[in-house]
C-alpha cells in the first residue's frame, strides 16, 4: 500500500491560529460594510447641469454711493480679509458705475474690480436709496442717501447680514454676531446722545433680512422725512428707531460703537453707564471691535485737517495742550492709519482742508456724522 503524501494528512492547527484567522475574517467583512455604505452615501451627479452647491448662510454688508464711501468700503473688506473672516462680503453701488477701466485714472472701476476679484466682494448694482426732505406737502431740495443701507434687508439669500457703515476703522472681525440668539435686528445704543431714552444707531445692524421688512423701508422713503432730518443725516436712525425700538437687541456701545471723539471727553460718563468706572484709554481700545470716526465739527479722515481745527479739537492731556498722552497718541493714530490705508490701498491722496472758522459757524446737530464734505 501506497503511503500518503504529507501534503495530503490531515492538518491540526493551534487555538491561537484559528482566532488569528476569524479576526482577519471579520476585519475585511467590517471594511467590506463600511466601504458599502460610503457608496449608498456618497452623491452622484447624474450629468445634468444642475448642481447644489452649498451657500453661505452669512454676510456682510457696505453700500457706496460717492468715490470716498467706494474707498472706504474697499478699507473695510480689505481688514475683514485680514482678520480671516469666512462670511460672504457684498458692496451695493450704483448701477451707473461699471466694471471697465478705461484709464489709470478711472478709480472707481479700479476699486470695483479689486473688491471682486482681490477681496472676492459680490456686487449689487442698484439704484440707491434716497430721502428727500419735505416741508409739509412740500418737497425740498435736500437729499440723504445714507438710506442706501436698508437695501441690506433686501438679501433674503443669507440668514444673518451685518450692515456696516464705511467710515470706520475696523479693530477686528465681527464674525461672532452670526450667532447671536435669533432676533430680526441687533444694534448698540447711541450713547453719546444727551436724551433718554438712548436711541439705537445704525452704525452697526445685524439683522435678519426680510424683503417685506425692505419694501416698508423703501415706501417710507419714498415718502420723504422732516427737512431738519434729511439735512443733518439722521433719517435712517429714525427709521430703524422707530420699526425697532422696542424689539431690537441691544449690542454693547464700548465694543460695537466706539466714537473717536470719546478719547477727547473729560467725562466718560456716558460711554461707561456709570460714574464710579476709571477711564483707560488703551484699555478702551483694545475691547472695542470698531471706531466710528466723529469729532465734528472736525471733518472726517479722508479731509485733511485745518491747522486751528487740529489745535482745538485734539485731546488736550488734561489741558496740558502742549504735553502728550494716551489719548492724543491713539486718536492722532487712529486717523493717520485711516488715511494711511487709503493712500497705500486705494492710491487716494486726503482731500485739501475746509476753512476751519466757516466750518465751525455750519449749523449741524448731527454727532455722528461728522462732516457735510463729500470728500471729493
Amino acid at each position: 500500500m501506497e503511503r500518503r503524501r504529507s501534503d495530503e494528512l490531515p492538518r491540526y492547527t493551534t487555538r491561537a491560529e484559528s482566532l488569528s484567522f476569524r479576526w482577519r475574517r471579520r476585519f475585511w467583512l467590517y471594511i467590506g460594510v463600511f466601504l458599502l455604505i460610503c457608496w449608498i452615501l456618497y452623491p452622484r451627479h447624474d450629468g445634468s447641469k444642475t448642481t447644489n452647491v452649498k451657500r453661505s448662510k452669512h454676510a456682510y454688508s457696505l453700500y457706496a454711493t460717492d468715490n470716498a464711501m467706494l474707498c472706504h468700503a474697499v478699507l473695510v473688506f480689505d481688514a475683514l480679509a485680514k482678520f480671516g473672516s469666512k462670511a460672504d462680503r457684498v458692496l451695493f453701488y450704483p448701477e451707473s458705475w461699471d466694471l471697465q477701466i478705461t484709464d489709470s485714472k478711472d478709480r472707481d472701476s479700479q476699486l470695483l474690480v479689486m473688491a471682486r476679484d482681490q477681496y472676492k466682494v459680490k456686487l449689487h448694482p442698484i439704484k440707491p436709496l434716497k430721502a428727500g426732505g419735505r416741508q409739509g406737502n412740500k418737497w425740498t431740495k435736500t437729499w440723504d442717501d445714507t438710506v442706501t443701507k436698508f437695501m441690506a434687508f433686501s438679501l433674503a439669500n443669507y440668514d444673518r447680514v451685518i450692515a456696516l457703515e464705511s467710515d470706520i476703522t475696523l479693530l477686528s472681525s465681527l464674525d461672532e454676531l452670526f450667532a447671536l440668539p435669533p432676533t430680526p435686528i441687533a444694534m448698540p445704543r447711541a450713547y453719546w446722545y444727551k436724551s433718554l431714552p438712548l436711541p439705537f444707531t445704525p452704525l452697526v445692524m445685524v439683522i435678519e433680512p426680510n424683503v417685506d421688512e425692505f419694501e416698508r423701508f423703501k415706501n417710507i422713503i419714498d415718502e420723504g422725512a422732516e427737512t431738519v432730518l434729511i439735512k443733518a443725516h439722521k433719517f435712517d436712525m429714525v427709521l430703524v428707531n422707530d420699526r425697532f425700538e422696542h424689539s431690537a437687541t441691544v449690542l454693547p456701545h464700548q465694543q460695537y460703537a466706539l466714537l473717536t471723539r470719546e478719547f477727547s471727553e473729560h467725562n466718560h460718563t456716558a460711554y461707561f453707564g456709570n460714574t464710579f468706572e476709571a477711564w483707560d484709554a488703551e484699555k478702551a481700545l483694545k475691547e472695542a471691535k470698531l471706531v466710528h470716526f466723529s469729532d465734528w465739527p472736525l471733518p472726517k479722515p479722508w479731509i485733511m485737517w485745518p491747522t486751528d481745527g487740529l489745535v482745538e479739537m485734539q485731546p488736550d492731556c488734561g489741558g496740558k495742550h502742549k504735553d502728550t498722552c494716551a489719548e492724543r497718541k491713539i486718536w492722532k493714530h487712529l486717523y493717520n492709519d485711516f488715511r494711511q490705508r487709503r493712500k497705500d490701498i486705494c492710491r487716494l491722496l486726503s482731500v485739501l482742508p475746509p476753512d476751519w472758522h466757516n466750518l465751525k459757524s455750519e449749523l449741524h446737530t448731527n454727532a455722528t456724522e461728522g462732516s457735510t464734505y463729500a470728500g471729493f
